[in-house]
């Protein structure tokens, strides 16, 4: 039983071409990028990592990020001048140096949604796709003795959708849930004016948010230098909507356990993100 996909970090062999195009990656293209890939992956160093190992580590933050495009081929190029190229199905959206905004409406306008906000998009080619019956005869069928499926989205508990599939000997589970990037600032927002220790700066700010909203309270008494840092920041742009989670076993069993591991994952990811926006936002006057 296995997690989502992450890129290897061992040393690989890399050949003469690889090894060029890598040294060749700009100090500020590799922040950009590591910056992005984080939001999805916050463990991720792109040091050393070859273009393959790059374009998987996009592969896996896709499936973190949940705009439903896990059936296109993603893609990371080294470019001359040190440039990072993303690619999706062999064309180029965009640069890794390019503002996460103009990166994640690149990606959005690639998305066909349900009316829950999901992605229609199927992951494994047309006709493979079926929708669960209650119950656990069907899913167990599929899950031990069926080849290449996919199901359409199930709710679950909690706001969660679920569908899951298998194509060769991968099998996966993934969870979904849509978190907006506005929604989990104004989360953030609450959170840091509620960890405030000063009553009177609290309730003083919990005012402000009556007239301009929490976060315009917020961003008020923090300056312009936050605001402009949070437009700029990848984690109001790129965030945390699904799990994956893989299996090759053919078992119910096994099947259950990485459906329990996916949305376990997407809940501590997503409760993560807002931590993460937390300590962006978090005001000096906090602990005083």
């Amino acid at each position: 039983m296995t997690q989502a996909p992450k890129p290897k970090k061992e040393a690989v062999q890399k050949d003469a071409s690889s090894t060029a195009a890598n040294s060749a990656l700009s100090s500020s293209a590799a922040q950009a990028l590591q910056g992005l890939l984080r939001t999805a992956l916050p463990d991720l160093s792109v040091a050393n990592l070859s273009a393959e190992q790059l374009s998987a580590a996009l592969s896996a933050a896709h499936e973190v990020w949940g705009y439903g495009l896990r059936h296109v081929k993603h893609e990371i190029r080294l470019e001359d001048g040190g440039a990072v190229g993303l690619y999706a199905d062999r064309a180029r959206l965009g640069s890794a140096s390019d503002s996460a905004e103009m990166l994640a409406d690149a990606y959005s306008s690639m998305q066909a949604l349900d009316e829950q906000g999901r992605s229609a998009w199927a992951v494994l080619p047309e006709g493979h796709r079926v929708t669960l019956e209650a119950g656990t005869r069907q899913i167990k069928v599929l899950v031990e003795d069926a080849r290449d499926f996919e199901t359409h989205w199930a709710e679950l508990p909690s706001g969660l959708a679920q569908r899951t599939g298998r194509s060769g000997e991968d099998l996966w589970v993934e969870v979904f849930r849509a978190a907006p990037g506005r929604e989990l600032v104004q989360d953030a927002a609450w959170e840091v004016v509620e960890r405030i220790k000063d009553r009177a700066l609290r309730r003083e700010l919990q005012r402000r948010a009556e007239e301009k909203g929490i976060l315009g309270a917020l961003l008020g008494a923090r300056g312009e230098g936050i605001e402009a840092a949070m437009k700029r920041s990848p984690s109001l742009h790129f965030t945390v909507n699904a799990a994956v989670t893989h299996t090759t076993e053919r078992s119910f069993e096994a099947w259950r356990s990485i459906q329990k591991e996916a949305a376990a994952a997407l809940e501590a990811n997503q409760q993560a993100q807002v931590e993460r926006l937390v300590a962006l936002l978090g005001s000096p006057a906090r602990g005083r």
